[in-house]
């Protein structure tokens, strides 16, 4: 038993041994086999780790993750260094998030805040779908900040941002993915591209600029500035929207802007300017709001167009921003002013239009206007630009400019149109008023001056004392004449015309009148009277054609013409009267009746009492000629002169008129060439022939002499004699013979 006890501790020790060998064996292959033992922490370090995650929720919501390749945790300041660092950024609405990435980044564990020195790449909007259009894509900076609590990540440095439709820089950059804003805090320069491959390319400009990508806007401020090819615009604060990436709308404050294309400048301004884009970002409209302004230039003028409110529409379908219709609203104005282009030609009028409401319209390819029109009423101002220029002011409603190329001016049309015009060159002249229904005016497109200026219906027109009206009215500025057409009369103190066309000279007073010619000469007491023409009274004229110059001095009247004043009167195929010379001259077919001043009585107690009727001086030629200073009436081509009870026939008569005082128009008459006189009275007639008869009014005493005159009575027969005499008022008679041939009677008994 004692033995078997010992061989069993034997075989115990035995199997220790074998078991000790085999762990050493075993402890020396492992000690081979080992990695080497990691290098003591440095001093200062927490620890050390490879892919890092750390990640910061809003309950079930992941706010942020950030995940770096190595990491190295600092006790003092407590801080994390990571390398190969993505920094997601979660939105609020879940499934997106903007991816960071950097090669090196700090994680402040105590402030929560992750600062890259370096380079750094940040992607807007990851998701597992594709990506949204119409948002910023990538930015990349260095020096950036982000606060893992928000998400917000901000540099001071120098930033690039790409664009799904551009890129862009600026300095200093804040980013918040909560609420998706993007500040840009300086010098902000975008390039934004359009829709197609196609499309230009819109330059942006700004102090500072915010990107809200969740109201698809772009603020920039506290200044900004738009380029898109030959389109340019600056202001203040500016609000660009935009969707699906493109650019639609601009709300800039105390904008201006100008489109300056090769022969074609319009330029714009507003205290607030809302421009509207198409597709490729074609400028569809501009608004201007407060004080708005369109200035178009072509190669003769500058058309400025104000407005409380101006819109310009733009062409959509030409390949470029093309103006088509302009309209300003609230005191509008519009100012048409030539530009001087080298010549010697003076330069046309300025044209200033004013009114509520005016619309521009352009040309197709929006280099030329095409017209220019109101809706309601309103003024237009025609300033000279040169002495001999008129001044001229119009207004009236729906007035329209029609313009040939080049912004030269066509065409003028207003209703309910009155003027106003003044002669600078002309001082103290009256102005020239007109009014009309209707006005138009044509202009000579290559001078821009007014070549015809019509107006019609109910027209006016006054200069002074000077008046006239007519259906219509035609003036030619050229010659400074006016033609009246239809109802036509014109007047002042000293008389007035009528007739169914006149055409007066503005400057001097001068017209011709056609048709139904009728004038009215008022009295002149400052010259002579005689009984043909006498300052004391009417004159009155009738004709088919008339003519008036010198100051209505000098007429002339053609057709079925005549003058009277009162009761005195000539007919004639042609009449002309020079007042001035107190000369009148009459031709064809001519009748001339004068009346004598009937005699009155005058009692003391009693009006003036009319004793017998009016006598009558009748004489009928084919030509009268009358001088004022010798009252002579000079009657040619075959005469015939008649008064009562006597009847003067001859060649010619010479009749000698008395002042417009006498009693007597007539003073006396001669009688040359194949005389007749004819006198009867009380049942008796006296025929008297010779080449020579003298006739005296007051008297009633006839002469005959020359060419062996004879005297037949019807109650005492005939007398020849060199001269005879009788006086037709009684029975006298006078012969006087010859010597070597006595009277020759023959009476007749009774």
């Amino acid at each position: 038993m004692r033995f078997s006890r010992w061989l069993i501790l034997a075989a115990i020790l035995a199997i220790v041994a074998f078991v000790a060998q085999t762990y050493v064996k075993r402890k020396q292959t492992l000690a081979q086999n080992a990695p080497a033992p990691p290098p003591p922490l440095e001093t200062g370090v927490d620890g050390r780790a490879s892919d890092w995650v750390y990640t910061q929720s809003d309950g079930d919501r992941p706010r942020v993750t950030v995940r770096a390749k190595k990491f190295r945790q600092i006790k003092a300041p407590s801080v994390m260094e990571l390398d190969g660092v993505e920094l997601q950024l979660f939105h609020k609405q879940g499934g997106q998030f903007d991816l960071v990435k950097s090669d090196k980044a700090q994680f402040d564990i105590a402030a929560k805040t992750l600062f890259s020195d370096g380079d750094v790449e940040i992607t807007m909007g990851k998701s597992e779908d594709q990506d949204a259009e119409g948002r910023l894509v990538k930015i990349h900076s260095s020096g950036v900040r982000f606060e893992s609590d928000t998400g917000k990540a901000s540099t001071e440095r120098r930033a690039n941002f790409e664009f799904d439709r551009g890129n862009g820089t600026a300095e200093g950059v804040d980013y918040d993915p909560n609420t998706r804003e993007l500040h840009l805090r300086s010098k902000v320069l975008i390039h934004w591209r359009g829709k197609t491959p196609r499309g230009k390319a819109m330059r942006i400009e700004a102090g500072e600029a915010y990107y809200r990508e969740a109201e698809s806007k772009v603020t920039l401020l506290p200044w900004s500035k738009l380029t898109r090819d030959t389109l340019r615009m600056e202001g203040g604060t500016s609000v660009v929207s935009l969707d699906k990436g493109v650019i639609r709308q601009a709300d800039t404050q105390a904008a201006r802007g100008v489109q300056d294309d090769a022969g074609r400048k319009v330029e714009f301004a507003a205290e607030h300017l809302l421009i509207s884009f198409g597709d490729d970002m074609i400028v569809n409209n501009i608004k201007g709001e407060r004080d708005g302004k369109l200035v178009s230039t072509a190669n003769t003028v500058r058309t400025t167009v104000t407005g409380d409110t101006i819109l310009m529409d733009f062409d959509p379908a030409a390949k470029e921003s093309t103006l088509k219709h302009a309209v300003a609203t609230g005191k509008g104005v519009a100012e048409s002013r030539p530009l001087a282009n080298g010549g010697e030609a003076p330069l046309p009028e300025t044209k200033i239009l004013r009114s509520e409401v005016i619309h521009l319209t352009m040309r197709s390819g929006g280099r030329d206007i095409e017209k220019i029109h109101t809706e309601g009423a309103g003024t237009i101002d025609f300033l000279p630009n040169h002495p001999r220029q008129p001044k001229r002011f119009m207004k009236g409603e729906r007035i329209l400019f029609a313009y040939a190329p080049d912004n030269r001016l066509e065409t003028f049309y207003a209703a309910n149109a009155s003027t106003r015009t003044e002669h600078p060159d002309q001082p103290g002249a009256p102005p020239i008023l007109t009014r009309s229904k209707d006005l138009g005016a044509f202009f000579d497109p290559k001078t821009g001056e007014m070549t015809v200026l019509g107006q019609r219906y109910d027209f006016h027109y006054q200069e002074g004392s000077r008046q006239a009206t007519a259906n219509l009215a035609t003036l030619e500025p050229a010659k400074d004449v006016i033609t009246l057409d239809g109802a036509a009369r014109v007047w002042d103190p000293t008389g007035s015309a009528s007739a169914d066309k006149l055409v007066m000279d503005q400057k001097s007073g001068d017209f011709v009148a056609d048709g139904h010619v009728a004038t009215i000469r008022m009295p002149d007491q400052k010259g002579p009277s005689t009984a043909m023409l006498s300052s004391a009274e009417v004159m009155q004229g009738r004709a088919l054609h008339m003519t008036s110059a010198g100051h209505n001095q000098q007429l002339h009247y053609e057709g079925s013409a005549m003058v009277w004043q009162g009761a005195n009167r000539v007919e004639a195929e042609r009449i002309d009267i020079d007042r001035a010379r107190q000369a009148f001259a009459a031709h064809g077919k001519v009748v001339s009746q004068f009346a004598d001043r009937p005699k009155t009585k005058v009692a003391s107690t009693a009006p003036i009492v009319r004793t017998a009727p009016p006598i009558f001086t009748v004489v009928r030629a084919p030509d009268l000629f009358y001088t004022g200073e010798t009252r002579l009436a000079h009657y040619q081509g075959g005469t015939t002169m008649v008064r009562p009870g006597l009847t003067v026939t001859g060649k010619e008569l010479r009749a000698y008129m008395n002042d417009g005082e006498a009693d007597s128009s007539l003073d006396k008459a001669f009688a040359d060439g194949a005389v007749k006189i004819v006198s009867t009275a009380d049942k008796r007639t006296r025929t008297g022939t010779s080449d020579h008869a003298e006739y005296y009014a007051n008297d009633q005493k006839v002469i005959l002499e020359e060419g062996d005159p004879l005297l037949v009575d019807s109650l005492k027969g005939q007398t020849r004699g060199k001269q005879l005499t009788w006086w037709a008022n009684n029975d006298r008679l006078l012969v006087n013979g010859i010597e070597s041939k006595p009277v020759d009677s023959l009476l007749r008994k009774k």
